[in-house]
């Protein structure tokens, strides 16, 4: 028997590739918050930014928008944040500034202070609360993805909060380290980026919030010569089944590599461009 090609229904390439597994694993860290600026009193570290970590299945052929968050750069204009990340629908949001003085920065994970109330994470899914300092001898910590800021202790500044562990990248690494508070001694930075607060003894710099981790910045001390810490900037992780071929825009700054069955591709840089699955 003949079959006329004109009357035989052949599915489209794209529906042959359906049943390719199109669930990918997306990492999408926001930048952290800066540590408070030096002054008259310690202040605290910045917040982690947002960490969200989950599983997503992406049509063939649509557009997803990515964006990797700058980490917020110190300022004594508070509020001070990082900016968020972004893959499709998802969005983490940056962290909170430290605060030296009475102003609060909201973010994913807040910022410590220098004193008074330690004020709550944005939102609670993404970061945690930073620490309490005591005013003229330490700042909090701040908030991380997976643990509040702690708060100073005497005259050493808090903790960072610690972050968020994830397998989505070739190796299990942490993000959304909270900034150490700063403090006659600073405090440590929180696992997974977060800087650490200045001391006034020496005098030592805060450090910055590791890049691409969405670690906080550390806090400032009472010494006019220390500077507080800049937040790390984000990333957006994807993992997905090597069978599905990725398309990622020229303005996304990008590397890729292969782990068994599966393709990771790191976004480290760029707004507003696209990524599209064949």
């Amino acid at each position: 028997m003949t079959i006329s090609a004109a009357s035989t229904s052949l599915a489209s390439a794209r529906d042959l590739r359906q049943p390719i597994n199109r669930t990918v694993r997306v990492l999408v860290v926001g930048g952290g918050g800066p540590g408070g600026q030096s002054g008259i009193r310690p202040a605290g570290g910045g917040g982690a930014g947002g960490v969200i970590d989950t599983t997503l299945v992406v049509q063939i052929g649509t557009a997803y928008t990515v964006s990797v968050g700058g980490g917020g750069a110190v300022s004594n204009t508070p509020p001070a944040t990082g900016t968020f990340s972004r893959f499709g629908p998802l969005a983490a949001i940056g962290g909170g500034g430290g605060i030296n003085g009475n102003i609060l920065s909201s973010g994913a994970s807040s910022g410590g202070t220098h004193a008074g109330t330690a004020y709550a994470s944005l939102v609670t899914t993404q970061g945690n609360i930073g620490g309490t300092g005591a005013s003229g001898s330490r700042g909090g910590g701040g908030g991380g993805a997976s643990a509040a800021g702690a708060n100073g202790a005497t005259t050493t500044g808090g903790n960072g909060g610690n972050g968020a562990s994830s397998t989505t990248p070739a190796a299990t690494t942490t993000y959304g380290g909270g900034g150490g508070g700063g403090g006659t001694v600073g405090g440590s930075g929180g696992t997974g980026g977060g800087g650490t607060g200045s001391s006034s003894t020496g005098p030592v710099n805060a450090t910055a919030g590791s890049p691409n981790t969405g670690g906080g910045g550390g806090g400032g001390a009472t010494s006019a010569g220390t500077t507080a810490g800049a937040g790390g900037s984000g990333i957006v992780v994807l993992r997905f089944n090597s069978a599905l071929k990725i398309t990622i825009g020229a303005g996304l700054v990008s590397t890729t590599t292969a782990s068994g069955s599966d393709t990771i591709v790191e976004i480290t840089g760029g707004t507003a461009d696209t990524v599209t699955w064949s």
